[in-house]
Protein backbone atom coordinates (compact mmCIF):
# COMPACT_ATOMS: atom_id res chain seq x y z
CA UNK A 1 0.00 0.00 0.00
CA UNK A 2 1.46 3.36 -0.51
CA UNK A 3 1.24 5.11 2.72
CA UNK A 4 -0.90 8.46 2.26
CA UNK A 5 0.62 11.73 3.99
CA UNK A 6 -1.07 13.01 7.23
CA UNK A 7 -5.22 14.35 6.52
CA UNK A 8 -4.94 18.25 5.46
CA UNK A 9 -7.28 18.39 7.71
CA UNK A 10 -9.09 16.39 10.49
CA UNK A 11 -12.55 17.82 10.97
CA UNK A 12 -15.39 16.05 8.91
CA UNK A 13 -18.45 17.30 8.58
CA UNK A 14 -21.26 15.54 11.08
CA UNK A 15 -23.66 15.39 8.91
CA UNK A 16 -24.26 13.34 5.35
CA UNK A 17 -22.29 15.18 2.71
CA UNK A 18 -23.92 16.20 -0.36
CA UNK A 19 -23.45 14.59 -3.98
CA UNK A 20 -20.30 14.25 -6.02
CA UNK A 21 -20.19 17.12 -9.05
CA UNK A 22 -21.23 16.30 -12.54
CA UNK A 23 -19.02 13.86 -14.51
CA UNK A 24 -15.86 14.50 -16.17
CA UNK A 25 -16.24 14.91 -20.20
CA UNK A 26 -15.47 11.62 -22.45
CA UNK A 27 -11.61 10.91 -22.90
CA UNK A 28 -9.39 9.17 -25.46
CA UNK A 29 -6.82 6.87 -23.79
CA UNK A 30 -3.51 7.85 -24.85
CA UNK A 31 -2.35 4.27 -24.96
CA UNK A 32 -2.73 0.30 -23.54
CA UNK A 33 -1.28 -2.33 -21.73
CA UNK A 34 -1.91 -5.68 -23.73
CA UNK A 35 -1.59 -9.21 -22.79
CA UNK A 36 -3.80 -8.93 -19.68
CA UNK A 37 -7.11 -10.76 -19.64
CA UNK A 38 -10.35 -8.90 -17.29
CA UNK A 39 -8.09 -6.82 -15.69
CA UNK A 40 -10.04 -6.13 -12.25
CA UNK A 41 -7.76 -4.64 -10.25
CA UNK A 42 -3.96 -2.99 -9.83
CA UNK A 43 -1.24 -1.45 -7.92
CA UNK A 44 1.84 -0.76 -7.90
CA UNK A 45 4.10 -2.40 -5.18
CA UNK A 46 5.57 0.57 -3.17
CA UNK A 47 8.63 2.39 -4.04
CA UNK A 48 9.39 -0.01 -7.58
CA UNK A 49 8.53 0.22 -11.01
CA UNK A 50 6.28 -2.85 -10.61
CA UNK A 51 3.02 -2.91 -11.06
CA UNK A 52 0.82 -5.69 -10.23
CA UNK A 53 -2.80 -6.52 -11.65
CA UNK A 54 -5.56 -8.99 -10.98
CA UNK A 55 -6.50 -10.38 -13.57
CA UNK A 56 -10.45 -12.23 -13.12
CA UNK A 57 -11.20 -15.64 -14.05
CA UNK A 58 -13.91 -16.52 -16.36
CA UNK A 59 -15.51 -18.69 -18.53
CA UNK A 60 -12.88 -18.57 -21.24
CA UNK A 61 -10.07 -17.05 -19.55
CA UNK A 62 -8.40 -18.54 -16.11
CA UNK A 63 -7.55 -16.35 -13.09
CA UNK A 64 -4.04 -14.53 -13.22
CA UNK A 65 -1.72 -12.17 -11.53
CA UNK A 66 -0.11 -10.09 -13.89
CA UNK A 67 2.96 -8.09 -13.68
CA UNK A 68 4.21 -4.74 -15.38
CA UNK A 69 7.31 -2.60 -15.60
CA UNK A 70 6.16 1.03 -15.86
CA UNK A 71 9.62 1.59 -17.65
CA UNK A 72 8.17 -1.04 -20.36
CA UNK A 73 4.16 -1.00 -19.93
CA UNK A 74 3.64 -1.94 -23.05
CA UNK A 75 2.84 -5.56 -22.47
CA UNK A 76 2.06 -7.82 -19.08
CA UNK A 77 4.33 -11.23 -17.59
CA UNK A 78 2.10 -13.59 -15.77
CA UNK A 79 3.36 -13.73 -11.85
CA UNK A 80 0.91 -16.34 -11.00
CA UNK A 81 0.93 -19.39 -11.58
CA UNK A 82 4.53 -19.44 -12.42
CA UNK A 83 6.33 -22.11 -14.44
CA UNK A 84 7.97 -23.06 -10.70
CA UNK A 85 5.15 -24.74 -8.68
CA UNK A 86 4.71 -22.72 -5.37
CA UNK A 87 4.50 -25.16 -2.08
CA UNK A 88 1.17 -23.78 -0.61
CA UNK A 89 0.06 -21.61 -3.74
CA UNK A 90 -3.24 -21.66 -4.61
CA UNK A 91 -4.36 -24.32 -7.59
CA UNK A 92 -3.76 -22.48 -10.92
CA UNK A 93 -7.13 -24.17 -12.67
CA UNK A 94 -9.12 -22.87 -10.09
CA UNK A 95 -7.79 -19.70 -9.40
CA UNK A 96 -10.15 -16.73 -9.07
CA UNK A 97 -8.18 -12.89 -7.87
CA UNK A 98 -10.22 -10.33 -7.12
CA UNK A 99 -9.28 -7.72 -5.29
CA UNK A 100 -5.64 -6.98 -4.01
CA UNK A 101 -2.97 -5.24 -2.16
CA UNK A 102 0.27 -4.85 -0.64
CA UNK A 103 2.82 -4.17 1.63
CA UNK A 104 6.48 -3.70 2.21
CA UNK A 105 7.59 -6.50 4.67
CA UNK A 106 11.26 -4.93 4.13
CA UNK A 107 14.19 -3.83 1.45
CA UNK A 108 13.09 -6.35 -1.80
CA UNK A 109 10.19 -8.09 0.27
CA UNK A 110 6.47 -7.51 -0.08
CA UNK A 111 3.63 -9.47 1.43
CA UNK A 112 0.65 -9.19 -1.71
CA UNK A 113 -2.69 -9.85 -0.23
CA UNK A 114 -5.39 -11.54 -2.67
CA UNK A 115 -8.63 -11.97 -2.49
CA UNK A 116 -9.42 -15.57 -4.41
CA UNK A 117 -12.91 -17.20 -5.08
CA UNK A 118 -11.24 -20.14 -6.47
CA UNK A 119 -12.32 -23.42 -4.68
CA UNK A 120 -13.21 -21.96 -1.60
CA UNK A 121 -13.43 -18.11 -0.30
CA UNK A 122 -9.77 -17.18 1.15
CA UNK A 123 -7.03 -14.71 1.26
CA UNK A 124 -4.20 -15.47 -0.39
CA UNK A 125 -0.59 -14.12 1.50
CA UNK A 126 1.82 -14.39 -1.45
CA UNK A 127 5.65 -13.08 -0.36
CA UNK A 128 7.20 -11.26 -2.94
CA UNK A 129 11.18 -10.93 -3.55
CA UNK A 130 12.74 -9.00 -5.74
CA UNK A 131 16.48 -9.03 -5.25
CA UNK A 132 18.53 -5.54 -6.53
CA UNK A 133 15.31 -4.07 -7.50
CA UNK A 134 14.61 -6.83 -10.14
CA UNK A 135 11.77 -8.41 -11.36
CA UNK A 136 9.66 -9.70 -8.00
CA UNK A 137 8.81 -13.18 -8.22
CA UNK A 138 6.17 -15.66 -5.58
CA UNK A 139 8.55 -16.76 -2.73
CA UNK A 140 5.50 -18.21 -0.58
CA UNK A 141 2.20 -18.21 -0.53
CA UNK A 142 -0.06 -18.82 2.55
CA UNK A 143 -3.60 -19.10 2.47
CA UNK A 144 -6.64 -17.89 5.24
CA UNK A 145 -10.00 -18.97 5.02
CA UNK A 146 -13.27 -16.49 5.32
CA UNK A 147 -15.84 -16.85 7.50
CA UNK A 148 -19.06 -18.11 6.39
CA UNK A 149 -21.46 -15.89 4.74
CA UNK A 150 -18.61 -13.21 3.74
CA UNK A 151 -17.88 -12.66 -0.11
CA UNK A 152 -14.59 -10.47 -0.43
CA UNK A 153 -14.35 -7.45 -2.92
CA UNK A 154 -11.76 -5.27 -1.81
CA UNK A 155 -8.75 -5.89 0.71
CA UNK A 156 -6.37 -3.42 2.27
CA UNK A 157 -3.73 -3.77 5.34
CA UNK A 158 -3.63 -2.86 8.91
CA UNK A 159 -0.94 -1.93 11.46
CA UNK A 160 -1.06 -5.10 13.30
CA UNK A 161 -0.16 -7.49 10.30
CA UNK A 162 -3.67 -8.01 9.18
CA UNK A 163 -6.11 -6.79 7.04
CA UNK A 164 -9.64 -5.70 6.48
CA UNK A 165 -11.86 -6.50 3.41
CA UNK A 166 -15.08 -5.27 1.81
CA UNK A 167 -17.38 -8.28 1.68
CA UNK A 168 -19.89 -7.63 -0.64
CA UNK A 169 -22.75 -10.14 -0.33
CA UNK A 170 -23.68 -13.35 1.57
CA UNK A 171 -23.00 -15.89 -0.79
CA UNK A 172 -25.88 -17.77 0.85
CA UNK A 173 -28.29 -15.70 0.31
CA UNK A 174 -29.81 -16.29 -3.27
CA UNK A 175 -31.48 -12.77 -3.40
CA UNK A 176 -28.63 -10.65 -3.40
CA UNK A 177 -29.04 -9.38 -6.64
CA UNK A 178 -32.39 -7.83 -5.94
CA UNK A 179 -31.83 -6.65 -3.07
CA UNK A 180 -28.30 -4.88 -5.10
CA UNK A 181 -31.26 -3.41 -6.89
CA UNK A 182 -33.40 -2.12 -3.93
CA UNK A 183 -29.98 -0.32 -2.36
CA UNK A 184 -30.81 -2.95 0.72
CA UNK A 185 -28.19 -4.18 3.20
CA UNK A 186 -25.80 -7.08 1.56
CA UNK A 187 -22.72 -7.38 3.73
CA UNK A 188 -20.17 -4.82 5.08
CA UNK A 189 -16.18 -5.06 5.99
CA UNK A 190 -14.61 -7.62 8.25
CA UNK A 191 -11.46 -7.18 9.68
CA UNK A 192 -8.76 -9.89 10.65
CA UNK A 193 -5.94 -9.56 12.95
CA UNK A 194 -3.01 -12.50 13.93
CA UNK A 195 -3.92 -12.47 17.40
CA UNK A 196 -7.89 -12.21 17.23
CA UNK A 197 -8.56 -13.70 13.88
CA UNK A 198 -12.10 -12.72 11.90
CA UNK A 199 -14.42 -9.97 13.23
CA UNK A 200 -17.28 -8.49 11.32
CA UNK A 201 -17.44 -4.58 12.41
CA UNK A 202 -20.63 -3.45 13.69
CA UNK A 203 -21.67 -0.84 11.33
CA UNK A 204 -22.56 0.34 8.60
CA UNK A 205 -23.94 -2.38 6.76
CA UNK A 206 -23.79 -1.75 2.91
CA UNK A 207 -25.61 -2.44 -0.09
CA UNK A 208 -22.71 -4.18 -2.20
CA UNK A 209 -19.23 -3.44 -0.05
CA UNK A 210 -16.75 -2.43 -2.74
CA UNK A 211 -13.03 -0.80 -2.40
CA UNK A 212 -11.50 -0.65 0.70
CA UNK A 213 -8.66 1.54 2.14
CA UNK A 214 -7.30 2.25 5.50
CA UNK A 215 -5.24 5.12 6.80
CA UNK A 216 -2.34 4.68 7.46
CA UNK A 217 -2.32 4.36 11.74
CA UNK A 218 -5.43 2.27 10.77
CA UNK A 219 -8.23 4.31 12.71
CA UNK A 220 -9.94 4.72 9.67
CA UNK A 221 -11.41 2.94 6.83
CA UNK A 222 -12.68 4.15 3.65
CA UNK A 223 -15.20 1.87 1.77
CA UNK A 224 -17.34 1.92 -1.38
CA UNK A 225 -21.17 1.01 -1.20
CA UNK A 226 -21.01 -0.07 -5.09
CA UNK A 227 -24.84 -0.39 -5.60
CA UNK A 228 -25.65 2.74 -3.64
CA UNK A 229 -22.84 4.80 -5.41
CA UNK A 230 -21.82 5.72 -1.92
CA UNK A 231 -18.18 6.28 -0.20
CA UNK A 232 -18.02 6.03 3.26
CA UNK A 233 -15.14 7.10 5.64
CA UNK A 234 -15.67 4.59 8.69
CA UNK A 235 -13.49 5.17 11.86
CA UNK A 236 -12.12 1.42 13.17
CA UNK A 237 -12.99 2.56 16.74
CA UNK A 238 -16.96 2.37 15.65
CA UNK A 239 -17.34 6.38 15.67
CA UNK A 240 -20.01 8.50 13.79
CA UNK A 241 -19.32 7.39 9.77
CA UNK A 242 -20.46 9.47 6.92
CA UNK A 243 -20.65 9.04 3.26
CA UNK A 244 -20.82 10.94 -0.36
CA UNK A 245 -22.92 9.81 -2.67
CA UNK A 246 -21.46 9.48 -6.47
CA UNK A 247 -23.17 9.68 -9.76
CA UNK A 248 -21.50 6.13 -10.82
CA UNK A 249 -21.45 2.43 -9.03
CA UNK A 250 -18.23 3.19 -6.78
CA UNK A 251 -15.65 -0.08 -7.10
CA UNK A 252 -12.38 -0.16 -6.21
CA UNK A 253 -10.30 2.33 -4.17
CA UNK A 254 -6.57 3.80 -4.04
CA UNK A 255 -3.81 6.19 -2.86
CA UNK A 256 -2.39 8.09 -4.75
CA UNK A 257 1.14 9.56 -3.80
CA UNK A 258 -0.42 12.78 -2.38
CA UNK A 259 -2.40 11.57 0.33
CA UNK A 260 -5.69 11.29 -1.83
CA UNK A 261 -8.01 8.27 -3.09
CA UNK A 262 -8.42 7.22 -6.89
CA UNK A 263 -12.14 5.48 -7.03
CA UNK A 264 -13.06 3.99 -10.24
CA UNK A 265 -16.77 2.47 -11.03
CA UNK A 266 -19.61 1.85 -13.81
CA UNK A 267 -21.91 3.89 -14.81
CA UNK A 268 -24.85 1.22 -15.35
CA UNK A 269 -27.83 -0.43 -13.10
CA UNK A 270 -26.67 -3.21 -10.59
CA UNK A 271 -28.70 -5.34 -11.85
CA UNK A 272 -27.45 -5.15 -15.81
CA UNK A 273 -23.69 -5.76 -14.52
CA UNK A 274 -25.00 -9.20 -12.80
CA UNK A 275 -27.36 -10.20 -15.16
CA UNK A 276 -27.04 -9.32 -18.98
CA UNK A 277 -23.79 -11.91 -19.41
CA UNK A 278 -26.77 -14.36 -18.32
CA UNK A 279 -29.39 -13.23 -20.93
CA UNK A 280 -26.81 -12.58 -23.53
CA UNK A 281 -27.38 -8.48 -23.59
CA UNK A 282 -24.20 -6.39 -23.67
CA UNK A 283 -22.81 -5.21 -20.16
CA UNK A 284 -22.96 -1.22 -20.14
CA UNK A 285 -19.92 -0.13 -20.58
CA UNK A 286 -19.62 3.15 -19.28
CA UNK A 287 -17.49 4.30 -16.37
CA UNK A 288 -15.98 7.49 -14.35
CA UNK A 289 -12.51 8.00 -12.44
CA UNK A 290 -12.91 10.54 -9.69
CA UNK A 291 -10.41 12.08 -7.13
CA UNK A 292 -11.97 11.88 -3.57
CA UNK A 293 -10.65 13.97 -0.09
CA UNK A 294 -10.16 10.99 2.62
CA UNK A 295 -11.23 13.59 5.31
CA UNK A 296 -14.03 15.36 3.56
CA UNK A 297 -14.96 13.01 1.33
CA UNK A 298 -15.25 15.72 -1.48
CA UNK A 299 -15.09 13.98 -5.02
CA UNK A 300 -13.32 15.63 -8.35
CA UNK A 301 -14.57 13.55 -11.84
CA UNK A 302 -11.19 12.96 -13.70
CA UNK A 303 -12.52 10.58 -16.81
CA UNK A 304 -15.64 9.26 -18.18
CA UNK A 305 -16.27 7.04 -20.79
CA UNK A 306 -19.45 6.09 -22.75
CA UNK A 307 -20.95 3.34 -25.08
CA UNK A 308 -19.76 5.69 -27.54
CA UNK A 309 -16.55 5.84 -26.34
CA UNK A 310 -16.30 2.24 -26.11
CA UNK A 311 -17.65 1.40 -29.39
CA UNK A 312 -14.72 3.90 -30.75
CA UNK A 313 -11.75 2.68 -28.12
CA UNK A 314 -12.89 -0.61 -26.53
CA UNK A 315 -11.99 0.19 -23.50
CA UNK A 316 -15.12 0.47 -21.10
CA UNK A 317 -16.53 -0.92 -17.67
CA UNK A 318 -13.53 0.75 -15.17
CA UNK A 319 -13.41 -0.99 -12.25
CA UNK A 320 -9.93 0.43 -10.34
CA UNK A 321 -7.38 3.30 -11.43
CA UNK A 322 -4.01 3.92 -9.89
CA UNK A 323 -1.82 7.33 -10.88
CA UNK A 324 1.75 6.31 -12.17
CA UNK A 325 4.54 9.08 -13.84
CA UNK A 326 1.34 11.76 -14.03
CA UNK A 327 -0.99 9.09 -16.01
CA UNK A 328 -4.25 7.03 -15.01
CA UNK A 329 -3.80 3.65 -15.59
CA UNK A 330 -7.04 2.43 -15.70
CA UNK A 331 -8.62 -1.37 -15.58
CA UNK A 332 -11.81 -2.84 -15.94
CA UNK A 333 -13.68 -6.28 -15.11
CA UNK A 334 -13.74 -7.52 -18.90
CA UNK A 335 -11.13 -7.24 -22.09
CA UNK A 336 -8.00 -7.27 -22.55
CA UNK A 337 -6.17 -3.75 -22.16
CA UNK A 338 -5.82 -1.96 -19.77
CA UNK A 339 -5.89 2.29 -20.10
CA UNK A 340 -3.65 4.97 -19.68
CA UNK A 341 -5.19 8.13 -19.87
CA UNK A 342 -3.31 11.54 -19.20
CA UNK A 343 -4.69 13.13 -16.13
CA UNK A 344 -6.96 16.22 -17.20
CA UNK A 345 -5.00 19.74 -16.18
CA UNK A 346 -7.71 21.15 -14.37
CA UNK A 347 -7.61 18.25 -11.62
CA UNK A 348 -3.67 18.99 -11.08
CA UNK A 349 -4.61 22.74 -9.96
Amino acid sequence: MTTPKLPRSLLVATTLLAAAPTAATVQTPRAFVTGVSNPEDLMQLPGTPWVVVSGMRSDKQPGRLYLLDTRHPDTAMTLYPSVTPIKGGPDAAAFAPHGINARALGTGQFELLVVDHGGSEAIDRFVLESGDGGRPTVASVSRIELPPGAWANGIAPMPDGGFVISSMYDPRDASFIDKFAAGAPTGGVWRWSPDQGWRELPSPRLSGANGIATTADGRTIIVAEWALRRIWRVPIDGGDAHFVTTSFLTDNLRWTADGDLLVAGQIAEPRDLFTNSTTGKPCPMGFAVARVDPVTLAVTPLLNGDEQSFAATGFGGATGAVEIDGMLWVGSFTGERIARFAIPAAAKD
